[in-house]
């Protein structure tokens, strides 16, 4: 494998491609060698605007040019599989987009063949190698915020229901939970590990597939996540990561951020004084304190700079799809078959932890 220039292939013309072509723009060791599509006219297209040396006419012609060093898969969710068996065969590392495949069975036989072939094979889980998601473990790991308790996360955008869309056809591999929710399970598997109990809910569109879902799912130790995700409508599309000691946000848009904030908490209280429980003597005078105007203001500006946010601002180099490159460059010129922060033992987890929720809604 080359060491200096890492020659990329692209199956697929469509946005995603689009995008993935344009991040390795910014990336100095790689070079966008191919593209080709199911229709010949879209690779040339395709290579004309994104300026590709060389087009191919199918998706073998592609995979089997000498010249490509590894394969991206950008096509839809139902030719993961194939595609990747594919690219495998012919003896091509391959970074495929996510979701991996439609199902664990599926991911089983991708991940199989690509030990046996001893080829490097991962999923574009492009959010994982964004740097301030990198931070968060970091700050995790660290106990910065104490032990992690609760975890909440949501992505959603309306998409106008269309049952011949990908959006929302089961054989596409459609639904908020393919499409949007694997998001907010990869970044719960990856802050907080798996799951020992997962609960699912979900509203079902005519074509069998969730327009919006909420997962529930629990942890030793009295951790919680909490994620949903929506076709229908507007949602935070925030992450919020809580511990003991504080708390971290990963603002909007969390699977491509470039602004978190963490806030520490003053102090842990061992008892909660709720509205329905009558103040003790002590509390009554504390309250009674607060309401002077000089001890009110000065005890809101104190309390303001104790829990004041600490803010992190991180502009994304490139379009955010450079970092899952350079990941896939580092192994490939290292020599390792797989990804530390997206290895194939967990992307399997992940999407068998999918099929157990898809078969809670479909009972």
């Amino acid at each position: 494998m080359p060491s200096q220039f890492i020659r990329w292939g692209i199956l697929g013309t469509g946005f995603i491609a689009g995008e993935f072509a344009k991040g390795l723009s910014s990336v100095a060791k790689a070079k966008l060698l191919g593209v080709s599509s199911r229709k010949s006219a879209n690779a040339q297209s395709f290579a004309k605007i994104f300026q590709v040396p060389r087009s191919y006419d199918s998706y073998e012609q592609l995979v089997a040019d000498p010249d490509i060093d590894v394969v991206y898969i950008a096509t839809p969710n139902h030719t993961h599989k194939d595609l990747c068996i594919l690219c495998l065969k012919a003896g091509k590392p391959v970074l495929c987009e996510k979701p991996f495949t439609l199902n664990a069975q599926e991911a089983r036989e991708v991940i199989d063949l690509a030990r046996r072939q001893q080829l490097f094979c991962m999923e574009a889980m492009w959010m994982r190698f964004m740097p301030l998601i990198q931070k968060v473990r970091e700050m995790i790991d660290q106990g910065v915020i104490g032990d992690v308790k609760m975890l909440m996360a949501d992505f959603g955008y309306p998409f106008a229901y269309d049952a011949n869309s990908r959006f929302f056809s089961p054989q596409f591999g459609g639904g908020a939970l393919m499409d949007r929710g694997i998001y907010g399970l990869s970044l719960a598997y990856y802050l907080l590990g798996p799951p020992t109990e997962i609960i699912a809910q979900a509203a079902i569109a005519p074509t069998g597939v969730d327009e919006q879902s909420s997962i529930l799912l629990n942890y030793p130790q009295g951790k919680l996540a909490v994620l949903s995700q929506s076709l229908c409508t507007y949602t935070s599309n925030q992450a919020v990561i809580m511990g003991t000691t504080g708390k971290i946000s990963l603002h909007e848009l969390f699977i491509k951020p470039e602004k978190i904030s963490l806030r520490k908490f003053t102090q842990l209280t061992q008892s909660y004084a709720s509205p329905l429980i009558p103040l003790s003597f002590k509390q009554k005078l504390v309250a009674a304190a607060k309401q002077n105007q000089l001890i009110k203001r000065l005890y809101i500006s104190l309390s303001g700079l104790l829990n004041s946010a600490q803010v992190t601002v991180k502009p994304l180099e490139g379009n955010g799809y450079n970092y899952e490159a350079i990941e896939v460059i580092n192994c490939l010129n290292n020599a390792q078959l797989e990804s530390k922060i997206m290895p194939l033992d967990e992307t399997l987890k992940i999407i068998e932890a999918a099929d157990y929720i898809c078969n809670q809604w479909q009972k």
